[in-house]
């Protein structure tokens, strides 16, 4: 059967959940391996926790042990990649592989540049901006992350290797998507979405606030530089507010309503 997921916010909480499923897989004759749960907990375990099920003539075995995974551990969730010390390492790492891996493939073949920029265009980019919709990374590093497939793309044209990626980015015959402004784009369009559409306004005025937190200010984010608090740690990895500065660096101006 389909994966199960249980959210509470207490361990009585998630004793409970697991009763309940407990008694409906022994309803409907089905066996659970327990060793494949994982446990998730913004709380730093370090050690086995003990889940205490409700007493039940369903339940042939009351006690569940299982280990929370550890904050920097990342985990798949609805297709996408995530840890709960915010760090964004692993999809760094995954979308660099995946680079790497694409231009190693294409580097032997016999191909024109424009096919290895068709490639680079229509099958990499949607994939790399399918793995990052959670996660939006500077210029730069987006830049380091796609050089091995713009360097075989000017391998393949005959070009020195430094040449300009602003020459790439504008010859007609390669038309180079380039991967920033895309990334960027994807994030704002989602963002905007979200703050226009009526079903997300809790969801939305709970980021706005949230952020303010963060930056200790009452103005909406999109109305002030945030360039001071570009390098401060536990905003890197925030998207709204990757999404506002990145646009403002671009002369892009957000209208907020909440």
């Amino acid at each position: 059967m389909d994966d199960s997921i249980l959210i509470a916010s207490s361990k009585r909480g998630i004793e409970d959940r697991l009763s309940i499923t407990a008694e409906f897989y022994t309803l409907n004759n089905t066996q659970a391996n327990s060793a494949k749960y994982i446990l998730l907990s913004s709380e730093q375990f370090s050690q086995t926790i003990v889940f205490d099920l409700s007493p039940s003539p369903l339940i042939t075995s009351h006690t569940l042990t299982l280990k929370a995974l550890a904050l920097s551990t990342s985990f798949r969730f609805l297709g996408v990649w995530f840890n709960l010390s915010a760090s964004s390492r692993f999809v760094h790492n995954q979308t660099v592989s995946m680079v790497k891996d694409m231009a190693a493939l294409l580097s032997p073949k016999k191909l024109l540049a424009q096919h290895v920029a068709y490639l680079y265009n229509i099958v990499l980019l949607p994939r790399l901006e399918f793995r990052l919709q959670s996660t939006l990374f500077a210029e730069s590093t987006i830049n380091r992350m796609v050089s091995p497939m713009l360097s075989l793309i000017r391998q393949k044209a005959g070009l020195a290797s430094v040449t300009p990626l602003s020459t790439l980015f504008t010859m007609l015959p390669f038309s180079i998507q380039q991967a920033f402004g895309r990334f960027l784009s994807s994030h704002v369009a989602s963002w905007q979405k979200i703050f226009s559409h009526p079903s997300y306004k809790l969801f939305a005025n709970y980021m706005i606030t949230y952020l303010q937190g963060l930056l200790d200010c009452d103005a909406c984010p999109s109305t002030i530089d945030l360039e001071p608090w570009s390098h401060t740690f536990s905003l890197r990895t925030h998207s709204l507010f990757n999404s506002l500065l990145f646009s403002s660096r671009l002369n892009i101006t957000w209208s907020l309503l909440f």
